[in-house]
């Protein structure tokens, strides 16, 4: 199941490009072999011709000498009619010689071609298979699209409701003034504590192979808050920002379904990068190992790859 799926991953992913590209490569090859093939028995067919013509000479040949061998009365004139005889015979039988090789080449280019008519009926299988892959693919992703927009407007709606509830909150603390545990400054967090605290916490996403833009829509501003926080030294709220961005890290795994997720977002990106040849070319390599360990359930190693061809991805993006 997991090879299943990481196949019609990856077939999405590359339909990015040219759905028809990797089976009309197939095909492009196997023709070749094939005209190789039919080159081979012309050429056959043109040897064939030429023993059978030479075949027919040497047998006249020799006809003719035997009758002049019976007819002759000068032993002089039998000897050498006796040699040359002789020397007929023994190209005849050389010539059989490359009759049969010529038999067993015609075997061999028949052979051949069988195989390559199967090669061609399997081309074209799979660009059935890819095109249809890649059909499952939009659909995947129109469905994914409309479940975004769904979750979109959910968020808007419950930010909404949050920026009323802030809204209050903020009334209520100009009212009454900052919380108790603020209005001492010895309760409030220093910056290295939260430098350090903040530093920590990139470093463990470095570690887990975690970008921001794998967390959830929702907490993927809060890293820049946090910088913004601090350049404001507004330490109270770094600190609680940090939390919140440290509960969003815990809750995240990477497993099948993070990967997943990861690979539909790639695609997206990749659909709009301008890429090199080179580039696309170190893209298709990390695919193929990409591809290998999900299907062996190698996720994390899947998710490092991943994050190889995202960092090339936002090079490209960058450049376009």
């Amino acid at each position: 199941m997991r090879r299943a799926a990481a196949a019609l991953l990856i077939a999405a992913l590359v339909a990015c490009d040219d759905d028809k590209a990797v089976p009309d490569e197939l095909t492009i090859v196997v023709q070749a072999d094939r005209r190789e093939v039919e080159q081979q028995e012309k050429a056959l067919r043109e040897r064939e011709d030429s023993l059978a013509k030479d075949k027919a000479q040497l047998d006249q040949r020799i006809a003719d000498l035997a009758k002049g061998l019976k007819a002759a009365a000068d032993a002089e004139q039998r000897r050498r009619l006796e040699e040359e005889l002789r020397q007929s015979q023994v190209l005849e039988g050389q010539l059989g010689v490359r009759v049969s090789a010529l038999q067993a080449q015609k075997i061999e280019v028949e052979a051949k071609k069988r195989s390559v008519d199967a090669d061609l009926q399997r081309a074209a299988q799979a660009a059935l298979d890819v095109r249809a892959a890649a059909v499952a693919a939009r659909e995947a992703k129109m469905a994914e699209r409309e479940a975004q927009l769904a979750g979109h407007e959910r968020d808007l709606s419950q930010r909404a409701k949050d920026v009323a509830l802030r809204e209050k909150a903020v009334a209520a603390f100009e009212r009454q003034g900052p919380p108790p545990e603020y209005r001492d400054r010895k309760q409030v967090p220093k910056a290295p504590l939260v430098e350090e605290k903040h530093k920590k916490l990139l470093a463990d996403l470095d570690a887990r192979g975690i970008l921001i833009s794998d967390l959830p829509p929702e907490d993927q501003p809060l890293n820049a808050e946090i910088f913004a926080a601090r350049r404001q030294r507004d330490f109270a709220r770094a600190m609680d920002l940090l939390n919140d961005l440290m509960k969003a890290v815990a809750r995240l795994r990477v497993d099948q379904r993070f990967v997943e997720a990861k690979i539909s977002r790639l695609q997206g990106a990749r659909g709009t990068a301008k890429l090199s040849d080179t580039q696309r070319g170190e893209i298709e390599k990390l695919l193929k190992d990409v591809t290998s360990a999900f299907s062996d359930g190698r996720y994390e190693q899947a998710n490092k790859g991943l994050n190889r061809i995202a960092v090339i991805l936002d090079a490209g993006a960058a450049a376009g």
